[in-house]
């Protein structure tokens, strides 16, 4: 049953989209690697830094996530996929050399938390914008976001666990070794990456009923384009059309819970679960578990689920999965709720992307996703002001359980009262 369920992404796509999944794949478990163990670990258990440079940490790394991706996307645009695919490689690979070179004290980890978090969003492209140059057909495109998805998943399975490893057997800040070692992999497949120049066909399509995203942007494929689509106007695209306008407020604030999370894990496992820096790896892959399994009910999805209520109760479910995640202090329960909300986060991911892709014009693609990445992280970042106060007021657990509630309520609302701006948008 499980083969058959892993068949499709196998099977149905073409030679370049599997080599964009391997790629996406290789670099994406370096960062895995090394995020959350590396930076945040670093600080929480090699370091003893306070809730404060945790928060800073996860502050830096948004905020130069934004950047990053803001950068990837004109560059993107600019210079298609092959040449922004190398900056990438170039610079996650400069940028672990030197966070281990230099990585020894605390502020020192938090200008590589800011190169790390740099060369992330620098690379979000990958997953979120060159699908749609390799094909224009909207069921495609779900398989291809699914399995890479899915993939994606796989790496937050294998990147903390080798790190976990590594991480028990030398040192927090090894895992940046690790890091170089997927990202030269990722280039060595990469390098055969040939994605089309120019779409072949404008898309329009009408949905089924109310229920579905209208994908509804016919897509330029005159190169002369790119030159005159400056972020003003991605901006504008993002906040005139009512489907990518919607997706942009449903993300920033079904996400704007999560912003506690963070900086505030570590100290969760080490003072409510009593458990060492090795389990941040293995519980995260735990998630990444859920999170394959949930790839693969995005992929069987029909299309006419590929829509903006069933977004919502996929976020909906992250929050339920949050709840569970961090409610109890066991670690057997702990496991349960990353493995949910794995689940959940597989599904929301390739909806979200496609949802994107098949509304945005190709010739801003890079920037409408760097404009909602930026509504996502920003999302992330606002509530670390207030983060670490209300974990010395509350406790750190009881303010994870309020962001959880928060996760969860956010979509529960908007599908409840929400229901004239889905129709709105549907008609489209």
């Amino acid at each position: 049953m499980l083969t058959h369920l892993f068949s499709k992404p196998q099977s149905s796509l073409s030679m370049q989209a599997k080599r964009l999944v391997a790629m996406r794949f290789l670099i994406y478990t370096g960062f895995q690697t090394s995020y959350f163990i590396g930076v945040i670990g670093t600080l929480t258990y090699a370091d003893d830094a306070s809730v404060v440079a945790t928060s800073l940490a996860v502050l830096f790394m948004n905020v130069f996530v934004i950047l990053g991706s803001f950068a990837g996307g004109a560059a993107l645009d600019a210079w298609g996929p092959r040449r922004h695919f190398l900056l990438s490689i170039v610079g996650t690979l400069a940028t672990g050399a030197a966070i281990i070179a230099f990585g020894r004290a605390t502020g020192t980890v938090l200008a590589g938390a800011a190169l790390l978090g740099f060369v992330m969003g620098f690379a979000q492209p990958i997953a979120t914008s060159y699908p749609a140059y390799l094909t224009d057909d909207p069921a495609e495109l779900k398989d291809i976001n699914s399995a890479i998805a899915m993939f994606s998943n796989v790496s937050i399975i294998v990147g903390p666990t080798l790190g976990g490893f590594v991480a028990a057997a030398t040192s927090s800040r090894a895992v940046f070794v690790l890091m170089m070692i997927f990202t030269v992999l990722a280039f060595i497949v990469g390098w055969g990456f040939r994605p089309q120049a120019v779409r072949v066909a404008a898309r329009e399509s009408t949905p089924a009923d109310s229920s579905t995203t209208a994908i509804t942007a016919s897509q330029s494929s005159n190169p002369s384009t790119f030159a005159r689509a400056t972020f003003a106007t991605s901006i504008k695209t993002v906040f005139t059309n009512s489907i990518l306008a919607l997706l942009f407020c449903i993300i920033f604030l079904s996400n704007f819970g999560y912003g506690a999370f963070d900086p505030l894990e570590s100290f969760f496992y080490r003072d409510v679960l009593h458990v060492g820096v090795e389990w941040m790896g293995w519980l995260s892959s735990a998630s990444g578990v859920g999170a394959v399994l949930g790839a693969v009910v995005a992929l069987r999805l029909p299309p006419r689920f590929v829509s903006l209520k069933t977004l919502l109760v996929a976020l909906m479910s992250v929050g339920v999965g949050s709840l569970i995640y961090v409610g109890t202090p066991y670690v057997g329960v702990t496991l349960i709720g990353q493995i949910v909300l794995g689940v959940a986060w597989g599904v929301v991911n390739p909806l979200h992307n496609t949802i994107v892709q098949t509304t945005a014009p190709l010739e801003q693609l890079g920037r409408v996703n760097s404009v909602m990445g930026f509504g996502n992280m920003f999302a992330g970042v606002a509530p670390l002001a207030i983060a670490p106060w209300l974990a010395a007021t509350f406790g750190v657990q009881q303010t994870l359980v309020g962001a959880g509630m928060v996760v969860t309520a956010v979509p529960v609302a908007l599908l409840l009262f929400g229901h004239w701006h889905f129709d709105c948008a549907a008609r489209q």
